[in-house]
Order: C-alpha cells, then structure tokens, then sequence
C-alpha cells in the first residue's frame, strides 16, 4: 500500500524515490487519497444516502486520470500494455460510473 511502503508500490509501476520529498508525496497521493477514498466507499456502502456522492467523486477522479492518460497519448508515451489495461479498466469503470448515476436519477424512491 502506498501509504506504508511507497518504494514497492512505486516499483512496481516503473517509477523510483530518490528523496524523501518523493517519498511523501507518493504516500500522500496513493497512499492517503486513496485511503480517505476507501474510507468514503464504506460509509456510503452503509449509509445509501452517500452513494450518490461517492459515485460524482468516483466519476470526477476517473475522469481525471483519463484525461492524464490521454495528455501522455499526446506525448506518444503510451507504449506499455500495462496501460492500455489500466485505460480500458478506467473507461469500462467511467461508463459504469456515469450510467449507474443516470439511473439513480430516473429513481423515485
């Protein structure tokens, strides 16, 4: 998890920690953000009256991180099919995001 050992989470995506700057900044991005994220996705798995904001949150992170991913198409630095796995799964969980939205907002009840 990136939040405890950052060094393995980093190698295994390819990048390296060469500060502790580095190292902070991957535990704060991978390890705390995604964390709080885990944290949201409990309570809205008990409160239902919080899954819909979860899912916006959801939707707005993806489509962050697709975007990212089509800034480094751009750059022609899309060459690895571990991210074209990782862009098919994030358009497949963005479409799945933004349809399940749509429905709860067709539900009365």
């Amino acid at each position: 998890m990136g939040s405890f050992n950052p060094s393995d989470y980093v190698s295994a995506v390819g990048l390296s920690i060469n500060s502790d700057l580095g190292s902070a900044e991957l535990r704060a991005v991978y390890g705390g953000i995604n964390f709080l994220i885990a944290l949201y996705a409990l309570l809205a798995f008990f409160k239902t009256k919080h899954e819909k904001s979860f899912f916006k949150i959801l939707l707005f992170i993806i489509s962050g991180i697709l975007l990212g991913r089509f800034v480094t198409v751009l750059f022609g630095e899309f060459t690895s099919a571990f991210l074209w796995g990782f862009t098919a799964f994030e358009i497949v969980y963005l479409i799945f995001l933004y349809t399940a939205l749509k429905r709860m907002e067709k539900n009365i009840f």
